[in-house]
C-alpha cells in the first residue's frame, strides 16, 4: 500500500469526523446527531386531572413512572395524580384552582405546582344525571382552557372504552340491572367521543386515544383492559397500555 493512499485515506477520516463534529454542534439543543429528541431540562412536573379513571393510576402514577423512566432514563420527574373518583366534569372544573387532599394524597392548587404538562381526563365515565352530552361538551372545553392558562402543555386523554356486556358486574361493581348498565356504558362512549372531537376538531389539542386502540366490539371496550373485579376501571394491562400511550405521545420540551 502506498503512502499517497495511506495520506489521501487519512485526510478522508479528518474530514468525515470534522463534518460529523459541526454537525452535531450545529443540531438544537434538543436533538442529537441521529435526530431524536431529548429532554432540554433535568425533571419535568407532569399531572394528570380526572375522575377514578385517573385515581386508579395510582398514587403517585406508577405506571407512567415506569414508562416515561423506559423512554426518558436520565431525566427526572415530579407526578401529581389529581383524580377523584365519582365526580362529573363540572365537579372536576369546579375544584381546579382548589387545593387537593384525596386518600393519601394532599397537594397546593394544581397550578402552584407550575406543570409542564397536564394530562386532562374525560371525565366521561360519570355522566351527568339525567345525561347531558352537550353540557359534558362545554365543560370539557372549559376545563381544557384553564388548564390551558396555567401555561402548561396540555393533552386530553381519551380512556380505555368502557364494556358493553356485563358493565359494573363484579365483587367491587354497581352491579347494575344490564339494561341500565348498557345505557349508561352508551352514554361513556358518547363522551369519550366528545373527547376525541374536541381535541382533534375545535380545541387542535394533542390526543391521547387510548379508547380507539381499546374497542374490541363496535364502540364497546375489550375485557383483557377491564378489572373484572369491578367490570368499569382499567385492569394492569389497561393501565399500561394509557401508560404507554402518554410516554408515547408526550413531547418535553
Amino acid at each position: 500500500m502506498s503512502s499517497q493512499y495511506l495520506v489521501a485515506s487519512g485526510l478522508g477520516i479528518l474530514v468525515f469526523l470534522f463534518i460529523l463534529v459541526t454537525t452535531y454542534y450545529s443540531l438544537p439543543p434538543t436533538m442529537n446527531v441521529l435526530g431524536a429528541k431529548t429532554p432540554s431540562k433535568d425533571s419535568y412536573t407532569i399531572a394528570i386531572y380526572g375522575d377514578s379513571m385517573v385515581d386508579t393510576m395510582g398514587e403517585s402514577l406508577e405506571y407512567l413512572s415506569i414508562a416515561l423512566r423506559k423512554k426518558y432514563p436520565n431525566t427526572g420527574f415530579h407526578y401529581y395524580n389529581y383524580g377523584i373518583g365519582g365526580q362529573n366534569v363540572e365537579q372536576g372544573l369546579l375544584r381546579f384552582h382548589s387545593p387537593f387532599s384525596y386518600k393519601t394524597r394532599s397537594f397546593s392548587s394544581l397550578s402552584s405546582h407550575h406543570p409542564d404538562v397536564i394530562i386532562m381526563g374525560s371525565f366521561a365515565y360519570n355522566p351527568f344525571s339525567p345525561h347531558f352530552r352537550d353540557k359534558h361538551w362545554r365543560v370539557l372545553s372549559q376545563l381544557v382552557k384553564e388548564a390551558q392558562n396555567t401555561g402548561a402543555d396540555v393533552y386530553m386523554l381519551a380512556e380505555i372504552a368502557p364494556l358493553r356486556n356485563d358493565f359494573g358486574k363484579g365483587p367491587n361493581g354497581v352491579n347494575w340491572p344490564e339494561e341500565l348498565a348498557q345505557k349508561h356504558s352508551a352514554h361513556i362512549v358518547e363522551q369519550l367521543e366528545n373527547v376525541i372531537f374536541l381535541a382533534i376538531d375545535h380545541l387542535k389539542v394533542p390526543l391521547i386515544n387510548a379508547y380507539s386502540i381499546s374497542k374490541i366490539d363496535g364502540k364497546f371496550g375489550n375485557k383483557r383492559f377491564v378489572d373484572p373485579n369491578d367490570n368499569i376501571h382499567p385492569s394492569v394491562a389497561g393501565h399500561k397500555l394509557m401508560a404507554e400511550l402518554i410516554a408515547s405521545t408526550i413531547k418535553l420540551r
